[in-house]
């Protein structure tokens, strides 16, 4: 491969290249910089680039290759961290122009755990405000367009880690989820993210003022968006090293051999409260083909209480954001942000002390019947998204379209809501646009997630960089 089109390679090749002294880490660097400069322009993806700091480590990557030194699994392996994680040295803005020089000291534990295993960091990638909405634009850093139509959002909230592998800025991107946040921007980039087993992957910011909330301790992960499955399983891998400042890790349990096998699938396109667009649901019933062909069992079936659990997240979520927070919130968001937040708070149940409550009481409840549901089906299918992507800000427009989207995207906060592990598929296109198809599995059962999304791969065929489309 030319040297110029090194950012083509994946993390698992470019890692191989470099561990085998085909190719340096200074050269694939070099090319994910150039390669930053051709597209990040009209994308925004990455706000904050390091190309002295990353030519440096991509150096001492070659130094230890040629030294004979223990390489870490990323070794010399250029990729991106998402701007809410704390990387020392540079500020940890969230998007905030309150925080655009709050530089930090130490590494929070995704960056830590990226650089021990040999990455090398070329930049931070864009976020909207606090991380709190599902487009990625800020008055900081800006509006991130989608690389395969600058007027469509890459998502959010790791929307510029998504638009940043999309178009073949890294290898790979760091980014986290509560409630879609790394499968939003995988399925409208037209690229693989998951959100593992809460507990699976440990998270901790040195930065931070006071403990996480409620619902961001039990919901929030980190993980990783990739243009293949093999970079998946590695950069979770990666991502899962334990870290002492986590107490609520879990280690990974053995896989099982059954969990590689093909096994019963439910799939799910739309119900009367949670309508999905026709063309979405054709994407579905291909990858659903797929999957057949390959011996899993396939039936339409509807999964208890989706929509509810969906939406009593979200609710839960935003009960979360007491009335000190939300004056934060206030003072600190931008525009764009506020009126996303209102619009979005406007939209769900209103939970008192009470009923705040009684709505961790509630899940708990429908996460046992998943528990049984999966007992017969091990896996479900569904969009990732009920609808192809979105324009930019469209959560700006008003109450009633904010009202649309929380329906429309409802797949994606069920999945944070149980917990259990979710992976979305670049399974197919609608209007020219990526439409991603989502693979949930039971607690720990990741596994499951990552063969079936293998079984799709073999059909989808190789992801390459995308040029932006104006």
């Amino acid at each position: 491969m030319a040297t110029d089109d090194l950012y083509k390679l994946d993390a698992s090749a470019t890692a191989a290249a470099i561990r085998a002294g085909r190719v340096s880490s200074r050269a694939v660097t070099e090319a994910a910089l150039a390669r930053m400069d051709a597209v990040n322009p009209s994308l925004n993806a990455v706000v904050h680039r390091f190309d002295g700091e990353a030519l440096a480590a991509a150096d001492a990557a070659d130094r230890a290759v040629r030294d004979g030194l223990p390489l870490g699994p990323l070794h010399g392996v250029p990729v991106t961290t998402k701007i809410d994680t704390d990387l020392a040295g540079h500020a940890t803005t969230t998007g905030l122009v309150a925080l655009k020089d709050a530089r930090v000291a130490e590494d929070g534990i995704p960056t830590a755990n990226l650089k021990r295993a040999g990455a090398v960091i070329i930049g931070q990638t864009n976020v909207p405000a606090f991380c709190y909405r599902w487009f990625a634009s800020n008055d900081l850093h800006g509006i991130t367009r989608n690389p395969h139509d600058l007027t469509r959002s890459p998502g959010g909230s790791s929307g510029g880690a998504g638009a940043a592998v999309a178009a073949g800025i890294g290898a790979l991107a760091h980014g986290n989820d509560v409630a879609g946040s790394l499968r939003l921007p995988g399925s409208v980039n037209g690229v693989y993210a998951i959100k593992g087993t809460m507990g699976l992957i440990p998270t901790f910011n040195p930065s931070q003022t006071g403990e996480a909330t409620i619902g961001l301790q039990i919901g929030a992960s980190d993980g990783v968006i990739t243009r293949s499955v093999r970079d998946l399983r590695l950069g979770m891998s990666v991502l899962a090293q334990p870290d002492p400042r986590d107490p609520d890790q879990v280690p990974a349990p053995e896989v099982t051999p059954a969990q590689r096998l093909p096994c019963r699938v439910a799939m799910w396109l739309g119900d009367g409260d949670t309508p999905v667009d026709p063309d979405v649901a054709a994407v579905v019933r291909q990858a659903a083909g797929w999957l057949s062909e390959a011996g899993y069992v396939v039936e339409e079936v509807t999964p208890p209480h989706l929509s509810e659990m969906a939406e009593l997240w979200m609710a839960l979520l935003y009960a979360d954001a007491s009335d000190p927070v939300r004056a934060v919130f206030m003072e600190l968001g931008d525009e764009a942000f506020r009126r996303s937040f209102l619009f979005t708070s406007d939209s769900l149940p209103k939970l008192d002390q009470n009923a705040h409550t009684e709505g961790w009481v509630r899940r708990m409840a429908i996460r046992r019947a998943w528990a049984m549901f999966f007992q017969t089906w091990p896996l479900v299918l569904t969009p990732t998204t009920c609808v192809p992507p979105l324009p930019i800000d469209h959560d700006t427009v008003d109450l009633a379209t904010m009202g649309q989207i929380i329906r429309a995207y409802r797949p994606l906060p069920l999945v944070a809501g149980l917990g259990v592990p979710g992976l979305t598929v670049p399974a197919g296109k609608v209007g020219g646009l990526p439409v991603g198809v989502q693979i949930i599995a039971r607690w720990f059962e990741d596994e499951r997630c990552l063969s079936a999304a293998e079984v799709m791969e073999r059909r989808i065929g190789s992801l390459l960089p995308v040029e932006p489309v104006d």
